[in-house]
């Protein structure tokens, strides 16, 4: 039924501020939100148990597959990642990326769509970012 043990979420911020979870590869959908993304991590765990919970009380067939899914992957668009971590300089990842840094605010903007190979260079960036960050003591 379900490729792999991983739970794929897409993330999204409300306008309030609220994060919003939504589950995208298993049957029907869990949703949640937390005033955090820490938060709403929380919730969409907990809101996992209870579905697979009523699953296994109408003895759904596909329940126990997925009650053996144990991670979790957050994933969110270029936009959602921008307002999600304002931390996150888009004209620096732009640099590290070696992507113009005015067509990187039309990608987060909108206005311009990024291609999936553009996309992949972000990633990237952020994720080489990130090792920097860990590699960090004081």
């Amino acid at each position: 039924m379900s490729k792999g043990r991983v739970i794929k979420v897409f993330v999204e911020k409300a306008d309030d501020g609220t994060y919003w979870g939504t589950t995208q590869n298993i049957p029907g959908v869990v949703t949640a939100y937390g005033n955090s993304l820490e938060e709403l991590k929380e919730n969409l765990k907990v809101a996992f148990d209870d579905y697979i919970e009523v699953a296994e009380e109408e003895k759904e067939k596909w329940a126990k597959d997925v009650k053996k899914m144990t991670d979790w992957d957050y994933q969110m668009d270029l936009q959602a990642f921008f307002y999600l971590i304002p931390e996150v300089k888009i004209s620096a990842i732009g640099k590290k990326a070696r992507i113009n840094e005015s067509l990187m605010r039309q990608y987060v903007s909108g206005k311009a769509a990024a291609s999936e190979e553009r996309v992949k260079l972000i990633e990237r960036a952020i994720h080489e970012l990130g090792r920097e960050l860990q590699s960090v003591s004081f």
